[in-house]
């Protein structure tokens, strides 16, 4: 067992952890004055005896957020909140030594995220205008003829993150839009007309934490039918807390049009790992001018690839 005492802004705790079990006891203050305490992303509930508890299993790091907060009054009408955080990596003292040696020696990590039209063709939206002639029942813009797979050349939208692990860490996105071909005939009878490629504009990566070992970052997008005026977009935004041992946890919502897949590979196992698969083909969502009229899906996992 060990126990570590410490001190964030005026509120001292003490972190005491047996084999995978981590247990973080507040010390002289207030339970109120906590505003979160995190693990690997997480919210954790105090127990009955008010302390924070976490079991790590097999994991072999864990990153710990405790967040504080005092108030106090700025004049007779205003109060002031600081809010003050420290975050710091858990090892498992149950984890041998060995197994954290090799866990760690990926040097990059990559992320997929894509997302794809599973059929051939897909009618264009009775209201949907730009730059090509649309004629209802006739006009089709092209899918991409697939179903889930990690390396297809062929999607709407793919989204990959790159963690560089180590002495000189960093995460960097890699982005590409698959061309939007419109068509006119009844498929398969249908000859291209106008071809163009969505803006990638709205593809943002914004990481908040990058250390040798984990990195925490967010990612988001809202790629339209370029053909579509006024049409909400293929969109999702997400925050993912990855460790270089493959535990990740990932947070966000995103509108399940039209099918997403999310992948991860590091270079110590170059196959693919599935990190979710949904969506379907509800293009009416993506009609324009109504603004967004399907809900999002909320998403929150914990696991490891």
């Amino acid at each position: 067992m060990s126990e570590n005492t410490y001190v964030l802004d005026s509120a001292k705790f003490v972190v005491i952890q047996s084999g995978s079990q981590v247990s973080v006891r507040l010390v002289d203050l207030d339970p109120d004055a906590i505003d979160t305490v995190m693990f690997d992303g997480l919210d954790i509930q105090p127990d009955s005896n008010g302390d924070y508890s976490f079991d790590m299993g097999q994991q072999i790091e864990s990153e710990l957020i405790l967040s504080s907060v005092s108030a106090h009054s700025a004049d007779s009408n205003d109060i002031l909140r600081h809010i003050a955080s420290r975050s710091f990596t858990v090892r498992n003292l149950g984890t041998a030594d060995a197994a954290i040696a090799q866990s760690l020696s990926a040097t990059k990590t990559r992320i997929r995220y894509q997302t794809f039209i599973g059929s051939s063709y897909v009618s264009a939206p009775d209201v949907c205008f730009g730059s090509y002639i649309n004629i209802p029942g006739i006009t089709h813009f092209n899918g991409n003829n697939r179903t889930w797979d990690a390396d297809s050349d062929s999607y709407k939208t793919r989204f990959d993150s790159i963690i560089t692990w180590g002495a000189n860490p960093s995460v960097k996105p890699e982005l590409s839009i698959g061309e939007t071909v419109a068509y006119i005939g009844i498929p398969p009878l249908v000859a291209p007309t106008f071809r163009t490629t969505a803006s990638s504009e709205s593809m943002k990566l914004n990481a908040t934490v990058v250390s040798p070992d984990y990195v925490s970052f967010g990612i988001k997008q809202n790629v339209a039918n370029p053909f579509c005026l006024g049409a909400d977009g293929i969109n999702f935004d997400l925050h993912f807390y990855v460790r270089r041992d493959g535990v990740y946890t990932v947070t966000g919502n995103y509108l399940p049009v039209p099918y997403h897949e999310v992948y991860a590979r590091d270079n110590v196992d170059t196959s693919w790992r599935q990190i979710y698969r949904e969506g379907g083909p509800f293009f009416g969502c993506f009609t324009p001018f109504v603004g967004n009229i399907c809900d999002v899906n909320n998403l929150e996992q914990r696991a490891a690839f």
